[in-house]
């Protein structure tokens, strides 16, 4: 793997950790794992949304930038990798579904502030999913909380996601069909995957 810093996103259920985590242990890298259940706003955001929306989102902000700065700053450049299940910018991918018009303008100042201060990935892998396969990881996995998230809310999720990598002109960015991925239900996929994340990829957007 030429990537030093890679990165797997995704919606909710697409499968970000379990891929992130199969290449870790295969390329001998170290993997991050967002946080999420330690956030104390998660499932009171799923029973009153408008209430908690906005400390959760911050909350998520800043537990994603430690972690991601923490860990970028104790590595060897040159030697250590680093797969994660998230990058940072899915922040504001979020909150731009999640805040107030008013909220989310000083969200996105703190954001500018965190992002210019990390390094970005050097490839990110999106894994798309359709609404119909998200609801299914989504029921399989158990989480109470998450069993009645809205269809159009991962479907807008998605969306989001894709118009704002058009915006990272230099960052690499491969987006995939999960499906074709998908080493749970067909672990014999496994190789294609590691064959994917072995090339080298320009600038922009790529789709496989």
């Amino acid at each position: 793997m030429n990537y030093n810093y890679l990165a797997i996103e995704g919606v909710i259920g697409a499968g970000k950790t379990t891929t992130a985590a199969f290449l870790a242990q295969y390329f001998g890298a170290k993997l991050l794992l967002e946080e999420y259940e330690e956030n104390p706003f998660l499932v009171k955001f799923y029973e009153e949304k408008d209430k908690y929306s906005f400390p959760l989102e911050l909350s998520f902000l800043a537990s994603r930038y430690h972690q991601v700065k923490n860990e970028i700053e104790k590595r060897d450049l040159f030697q250590d990798k680093i797969i994660s299940d998230f990058v940072l910018y899915k922040s504001l991918v979020f909150a731009s579904i999640n805040l107030k018009a008013d909220e989310l303008e000083l969200y996105k100042k703190l954001f500018q502030i965190m992002f210019q201060q990390i390094p970005v990935p050097d490839l990110t892998i999106y894994i798309y999913q359709s609404i119909d396969r998200l609801k299914s990881n989504i029921l399989r996995r158990g989480r109470n909380y998450e069993i009645n998230v809205k269809d159009s809310y991962l479907e807008q999720l998605n969306e989001n996601y894709l118009a704002y990598f058009k915006q990272l002109t230099q960052h690499r960015i491969v987006i995939i069909n999960g499906s074709e991925y998908d080493i749970v239900r067909h672990p014999e996929k496994k190789q294609k995957l590691i064959e994917l994340i072995i090339q080298d990829y320009p600038l922009g957007i790529t789709y496989i």
